[in-house]
């Protein structure tokens, strides 16, 4: 008979089964688990980050103290530009000179001495003598009426008589080199436009004009019946006046945070009209100067009512009896504070005896007037025991700076604000079929069609993270192909590089190139570095050694039967390794790639150690001006994370589209 026991301890279908499978009626979810289930399957980290990155970035956009240091760090883009490049142009115009064929030169020993000769015998005897038959003269001199003009050969367009020999008049056109330096801001075919003078505008309250005078001028309705007449204007204007809360002071500068901005101003003590910095000043009767205060004393002081020191003593309820705050082994001495209506009457007290002292506090100009009334009354028997007393840090200041002249064309004008154009945009039209040389073509202004003009800031930071990791993959790979290779020569030289670089710190690679590899470059060879591609190539040299190990892992991850399945087909080693292996190692090497990748634009920022503008170098300039490290590193640090995060979606998109199926 069976044990009732082991028939009782079995286990039936439904309890092995899905209850969906077993034939039990399986109730639906209820509204809360299936919310339980759904928000349980969220990407709660990338939420969460979202939601704290736009809030981050609300707290930054709307705070003036953030954008300006955002727009330090961002090099300040345009939206768009027409102005392409900085250059500097040598552009010729033909001159025609008239005048007699007087020798050539080349600055050799030779012209030296034909120098001589011209000038101690006669042209026609040298000449017939054979003793001027310069080769390829560089030079060829004409005396004019006033004076002589050596011209170089390749600039000379016409000779008349071509075959002109010294002492013969001749007639020579020329090019005259002229040098163009500005922002070329349009361009064709057959010209350039270059402006070489920046405009110049200032913008002002209207309530700082003292006198205005101004003529209007007529514009030309032929030319643009829509134009408008301008306004030419003299403004006499009162220096700017600032509030604000000072931060140093010294005999020559001063420098001040104003009202209601981020950052600090500074001043040269020579181009200010007045400063009023609070300054406190102690008189006292002068019987008590070198006398003791007793426990059980009255010490009456006065102050001037109205004075930055009523403010002082608002909160008191009871200006009498206040303890002076002093410790004795005996009783407590008093203090009596007595207002006066003016500081005249508190001194002359103070000098009858009446007060023991007086105390005066102002930020004016009246700030000084103690002193003065004491050296204005040297027997009224008060005296300063210690000069006036002025705030040098962390006080509120006043400075006005001295009044100008500005002059200009009126461009803008309100009821509040006037806009003055102090110097108009300057344009050169050049033909560029008399271009001689560029000297320099380097990008202009920076802007969202042109960030090549970008140099500084976040866009240097991207710009050399591209460049050095690009080079970084060239080098990577073609030193990864040379650790797989069977050659031991090839293998030794591509193992010490790895070793060696990934043994080193990247910082003292970075300075190794700035500060050893560029001047050997520039002192032995033709070739000089900028500080960028310094950067640039200290970053990609170090990166390299990683990336190719990565490559080496990826290329030996692929089985050895695919090489010889490729080599049976005819193909030869590179052809095998080109169409065979790095296409199906590549797909390996994404993900690490990729994180390569961001770590090199993290590690961008060692590269502030060669003085270059980068992101984290402009904010470290920026903090030292204005002393705001916590808002300058925040933003520092979370532009780095939002350039790291993008990066990062783009490196998981390429993975997610180069996977192969499963």
């Amino acid at each position: 008979m069976p044990d009732e026991s082991n028939r009782n301890s079995q286990v039936g279908p439904s309890e092995v089964m899905p209850p969906e499978h077993s034939g039990t009626i399986v109730p639906p979810k209820s509204i809360y688990d299936r919310t339980l289930t759904w928000a349980a399957g969220l990407p709660w980290w990338a939420i969460i980050l979202l939601v704290v990155a736009v809030a981050v970035l609300y707290s930054m956009v709307t705070s003036s103290v953030y954008r300006d240091i955002i727009e330090s760090l961002t090099d300040d883009p345009q939206v768009s530009t027409d102005e392409l490049f900085e250059v500097v142009q040598i552009v010729g115009e033909p001159t025609m000179i008239v005048g007699r064929y007087v020798g050539e030169t080349q600055d050799s020993v030779q012209s030296v001495i034909t120098q001589l000769l011209r000038n101690v015998i006669e042209s026609e005897l040298v000449t017939q003598s054979g003793f001027i038959q310069a080769a390829d003269p560089a030079t060829i001199t004409i005396r004019t009426e006033t004076g002589l003009v050596t011209i170089p050969r390749d600039r000379i367009e016409t000779m008349e008589p071509p075959d002109a020999t010294i002492g013969d008049d001749a007639t020579i056109t020329y090019i005259e080199r002229i040098t163009i330096t500005g922002t070329l801001t349009e361009r064709d075919g057959d010209t350039m436009t270059i402006r070489t003078v920046d405009e110049q505008i200032e913008t002002f309250e209207k309530s700082r004009i003292l006198s205005r005078e101004g003529e209007t001028i007529p514009c030309d309705r032929e030319a643009d019946p829509d134009c408008e007449d301008q306004e030419q204007v003299t403004i006499e204007r009162a220096g700017r006046e600032i509030t604000g809360t000072l931060s140093t002071l010294s005999q020559t500068n001063l420098s001040l945070q104003p009202e209601g901005s981020p950052g600090t101003v500074e001043f040269r003590m020579g181009d200010l009209d007045f400063l009023y910095v609070p300054t406190l000043t102690i008189a006292l009767h002068e019987a008590i100067v070198e006398q003791p205060v007793q426990p059980g004393d009255e010490v009456r002081i006065g102050f001037v009512e109205g004075t930055d020191i009523t403010a002082a003593l608002a909160e008191m309820e009871n200006l009498e009896d206040v303890p002076v705050p002093l410790r004795y082994s005996d009783g407590t001495a008093q203090v009596v504070l007595v207002p006066y209506p003016d500081l005249a009457a508190a001194l002359e007290a103070t000098g009858a005896g009446e007060l023991d002292a007086t105390i005066y506090l102002d930020d004016g100009p009246e700030r000084l007037a103690a002193a003065d009334w004491v050296d204005e009354n040297p027997d009224a028997g008060v005296v300063l025991p210690n000069p006036p007393s002025t705030c040098d840090r962390h006080c509120e200041v006043t400075v006005k700076l001295q009044d100008d002249t500005v002059s200009g064309i009126v461009v803008d004008e309100t009821d509040e604000q006037i806009s003055v154009r102090t110097q108009a945009a300057e344009y050169v039209v050049i033909d560029r079929d008399q271009i001689v040389d560029n000297r320099r073509m380097e990008p202009g202004t920076c802007a969202l069609n042109n960030l090549r003009g970008c140099n500084e800031g976040i866009f240097l930071t991207l710009r050399v993270t591209f460049l050095a990791y690009g080079l970084a993959l060239i080098i990577g790979l073609f030193v990864g192909l040379m650790r797989v290779s069977h050659n031991p020569v090839i293998y030794a030289i591509s193992t010490l590089y790895v070793e060696v670089i990934r043994g080193i710190p990247l910082l003292v690679i970075l300075l190794y190139a700035g500060f050893v590899f560029s001047p050997w470059l520039r002192d032995n060879t033709p070739l000089q570095l900028s500080d960028e591609w310094e950067a640039i190539i200290g970053l990609a040299f170090g990166y390299g050694a990683f990336v190719a190990e990565i490559f080496r892992a990826g290329i030996q991850s692929i089985s050895r039967g695919q090489m010889e399945a490729a080599r049976s087909l005819g193909m030869n080693y590179p052809q095998s390794m080109r169409y065979v292996i790095l296409p199906q190692a590549v797909r390996v090497v994404l993900p690490p790639l990729g994180n390569d990748f961001i770590a090199m634009l993290k590690d961008s920022a060692l590269i502030s150690v060669l003085a270059l503008p980068d992101l984290l170098q402009l904010g470290r300039l920026h903090i030292s001006r204005t002393f705001r490290a916590f808002e300058g590193y925040n933003t520092v640090a979370i532009l780095y994370l939002l350039m790291t995060l993008f990066l990062s979606f783009i490196v998981r998109t390429i993975e997610r589209r180069a996977r192969l199926p499963r």
